[in-house]
């Protein structure tokens, strides 16, 4: 596939099978599989690729990402993003990236046409947005169905189109979402449609970014802060929209990181706080006062009593505390 200079990524396709509805027919975990399925609103297939880490059991709840292309490039070419399989690894992550019905889809957050910014051709369906947006819930339903998902812990990213394409389907959707990334969002609407977010968000953008300016958005971190949205801003010296983004395997862990301090709120509230507060030590003999939030690979996710959450390496901790942590996690079946 030939891909638009402006937001194509360099990539490599892999073909590893179409969609099936069992875990042994076809998925292989570990490696990036290219699938697709029939969306017969738009009375074609429609390619998608997911990545399923080698700890996936069917009788435990697993995080999920769902992963945004830029304009002009596609799934295979975005999870191969440095460090997004490598940390959904550790973690315990599967990530699925939409096509968004074509390159140019946009998800829904330029409206329900063609597009009215470097989208739409031609060839391109009239109702190109509505099916782009509507293809990402469809395949996030496909993986919901054959995976055991988490509910409480769906988290949504994208890269430029992609960001923009997170911060509309943020807000259009909002009760899927545990957190959200756009990174280098091309989001072109008001920042209006913030004020109909749910979710944590954290934005990520370079300084010297050429495509997406960081004039487009610091106003809408600027309007984060008026509304106090919970929201972490990351702006990159020097950073621009390409390698910055695709080529910083540190800034992937950052993002997981945010998104293992984040989930949902249980239906049954009661549930959630009835882990106590205790006194973590690391092998330094520091202290903290905290409770576990949340255990994924070689990771904890812990949280004091003013709120604020830290991820730490469990192989930090004291002995007592990682038999702790353990046994924490087996009781919950993270």
């Amino acid at each position: 596939m030939k891909m638009m200079r402006i937001f194509a990524i360099p990539g490599v396709c892999l073909f590893l099978g179409l969609f099936s509805g069992t875990l042994s027919a076809q998925t292989e975990a570990g490696k990036i599989q290219e699938r697709s399925y029939e969306f017969k609103e738009a009375g074609r297939e429609i390619d998608y690729t997911l990545y399923v880490p080698r700890s996936y059991k069917k009788s435990r709840k697993a995080p999920l990402l769902v992963l945004l292309h830029g304009l002009g490039s596609n799934p295979d070419q975005v999870i191969r993003y440095e460090g997004i399989t490598d940390e959904a690894e550790e973690r315990g992550y599967l990530v699925v990236a939409p096509y968004g019905y074509n390159e140019r889809g946009w998800y829904g957050s330029q409206g329900k046409g063609k597009g009215n910014f470097l989208g739409g051709r031609p060839e391109d369906p009239e109702n190109l947005g509505e099916l782009s947006e509507k293809d990402v819930l469809n395949v996030l339903g496909i993986v919901r169905k054959e995976f055991n998902i988490d509910p409480q812990r769906i988290y949504l990213a994208g890269h430029s189109m992609g960001g923009g394409g997170t911060i509309y389907l943020g807000a259009a959707h909002s009760g899927i979402w545990a957190a959200l990334a756009p990174m280098s969002p091309a989001y072109m609407g008001s920042s209006d449609i913030l004020e109909k977010i749910k979710a944590p968000v954290m934005i990520v953008t370079g300084e010297k970014d050429t495509v997406v300016p960081v004039q487009m958005v610091r106003p809408f971190v600027q309007r984060m802060k008026e509304l106090k949205m919970n929201h972490i801003y990351k702006e990159i010296p020097g950073g621009n929209h390409g390698p910055t983004i695709h080529n910083n395997p540190g800034l992937m862990a950052e993002v997981f990181d945010f998104f293992d301090g984040n989930s949902l709120k249980k239906e049954n509230p009661v549930e959630s706080v009835k882990e106590a507060f205790r006194t973590f030590t690391n092998k330094g003999g520091r202290t903290i006062t905290a409770r576990i939030v949340s255990s994924r690979g070689e990771k904890v996710t812990i949280a004091r009593k003013d709120g604020k959450t830290f991820v730490i390496p469990i192989s930090s901790l004291s002995g007592a505390d990682q038999d702790y942590v353990a046994r924490w996690a087996e009781k919950e079946g993270s």
